[in-house]
């Protein structure tokens, strides 16, 4: 048995004893009412299976033992997991049909084995022998079978190992910014043969003179570009005349003149 089933155990044994209260309240069917289901009110109905509920949520196991008020259901959580069989083990769910059907949909009690000793078995129990909780002895003769959490958890564990394993081969490494964006030897002024001995391969910064330069040169362009046409709207304007097909018309240059910038 794992420690973690039997810190379970422990906690259950330090409810031995309990017993409902006036009504058939108990503190475990409050509980489940108001944290796991929320459609009934739990607090006096049959509480086998929701003592057992109470203490896993006590300690964090709810995803691999379950949490459930109706025994039947919580048999069928644990077959669907493949976590279901009918030998014995220390921290496996038990499940007790008193009609001796050995059929899940009639299971009518449930508890949690401590420890086997050939055919008989030691739980522990809520809500028997006039709703106490307790320990007993039992032979196999009413059990319907078992529930494994244990199972339940390495499945859990080995579904999430797998799913990170997957993660990590899905996305490829990432390269390093400066590796990403590395210029070529040639476009920083390297010598196509390699860097001259006993002489540093000049770097990104090689690159700011040449650069600077032509920006300079680029708004030194179109600064004359656009002074040139300021010249030519200062102008005085001429008239013209053209003569087409016989006939003589006066046109002023400012058809002539580029586009205002």
């Amino acid at each position: 048995m794992s420690p973690d089933l039997q810190k379970l155990i422990d906690l259950l044994h330090t409810q031995l004893g309990y017993s409902e209260q006036s009504g058939g309240y108990t503190k475990f069917g409050d509980w489940y009412g108001k944290n796991v289901e929320f459609d009934s009110d739990y607090s006096a109905q049959p509480w086998c299976d929701m003592f057992l509920s109470w203490a896993a949520h006590q300690l964090g196991y709810e995803k691999w033992f379950g949490q459930f008020a109706y025994a039947p259901f919580h048999a069928e959580w644990f077959a669907d997991r493949g976590a279901w069989g009918t030998t014995p083990e220390p921290g496996a769910v038990v499940f007790f049909d008193w009609g001796g059907s050995n059929v899940i949909e009639n299971i009518d009690h449930v508890g949690i084995v401590t420890s086997v000793d050939g055919d008989t078995i030691h739980t522990i129990e809520g809500n028997i022998d006039g709703q106490y909780a307790r320990e007993k002895v039992r032979d196999q003769t009413y059990v319907v079978g078992y529930g494994y959490p244990e199972k339940v958890k390495a499945q859990l564990e080995a579904h999430s190992q797998a799913s990170k394993t997957s993660t990590g081969a899905a996305t490829p490494a990432m390269k390093p910014a400066a590796a990403e964006f590395a210029l070529p030897a040639a476009t920083v002024g390297v010598p196509a043969g390699g860097p001259v001995p006993g002489q540093a391969a000049p770097g990104a910064g090689a690159l700011v003179i040449p650069v600077l330069i032509a920006v300079m040169v680029m708004i030194a362009y179109f600064k004359v570009k656009q002074a040139s046409a300021r010249l030519a709207l200062a102008a005085p304007r001429t008239r013209r005349t053209r003569t087409t097909g016989g006939r003589t018309a006066t046109i002023s240059d400012d058809h002539l003149r580029p586009p205002r910038p």
